[in-house]
């Protein structure tokens, strides 16, 4: 599955859904969510999630996500994200009680996971349920893999590889999807420069592919998800 096809997929249903990067940059808004916020997509796309619809949860007066996206902080810790009510900002100014559920999907933007938020009204659970359920079916059959159904979570005796500073980096840059001429051009390296860095992050993170690398580093807390500057 390519981000085409998911991002067809999620055309389809009558929830909202919008599609992020792991720094959250919003990469697709679908109608649903359109209907429901009111935030078209020209003003959507490329802007931080939590700059859009400022979703809090109950008893915090600030965005949930603005210190890291909480999906992916479920995969590091082992949790499995469930459904959670949230209070999302509207293009009117006012705000919007929505259910909203969370997926980490990998498999589909070449080496990076995309995240995945599916809202509705809270009055629409049956057919939340039922349109969520045919989603994450659609997913599966298409070759994609919703990693926060399973997170395999850090042990206390985990074993955490030492990356470089520039391993790091080219980590970070492969997690937003960037191929390897890209990471090179941005950094001012060789090719093979850059292609040796994620040969040896591959090696101590003991990982088959640079999508293996980036959920390894995720999980062990090694590859940052913090909010960026």
């Amino acid at each position: 599955m390519n981000s085409d096809v998911l991002f067809s997929l999620l055309a389809s249903t009558q929830m909202g859904a919008y599609a992020l990067s792991v720094d959250q940059t919003i990469l697709y808004w679908n109608g649903g969510a359109r209907r429901i916020l009111g935030h078209r997509v020209e003003q959507v796309i490329g802007r931080r999630c939590y700059e859009v619809v400022a979703g809090t949860v109950s008893g915090s007066l600030s965005p949930a996500c603005t210190s890291g996206c909480p999906s992916l902080r479920c995969v590091q810790d082992g949790i499995i994200p469930g459904p959670v009510e949230m209070s999302m900002l509207c293009a009117s100014g006012e705000r919007r009680l929505v259910s909203l559920t969370p997926m980490v999907v990998a498999g589909v933007l070449r080496d990076a996971p995309i995240l995945v938020h599916l809202f509705d009204d809270v009055t629409s659970e049956v057919d939340t349920k039922r349109n969520i359920g045919s989603i994450t079916d659609a997913l599966s059959k298409g070759g994609a893999e919703i990693v926060s159904n399973h997170p395999e979570g850090r042990s206390g005796s985990a074993f955490v590889p030492k990356l470089t500073a520039r391993e790091l980096e080219v980590l970070r840059l492969v997690s937003l999807g960037w191929d390897t001429q890209r990471i090179a051009d941005a950094l001012d390296i060789s090719y093979h420069t850059a292609r040796n860095h994620i040969r040896h992050f591959r090696q101590k993170l003991s990982a088959g592919t640079k999508m293996d690398a980036v959920l390894t580093a995720i999980r062990l807390g090694i590859l940052s998800i913090e909010r960026p500057e």
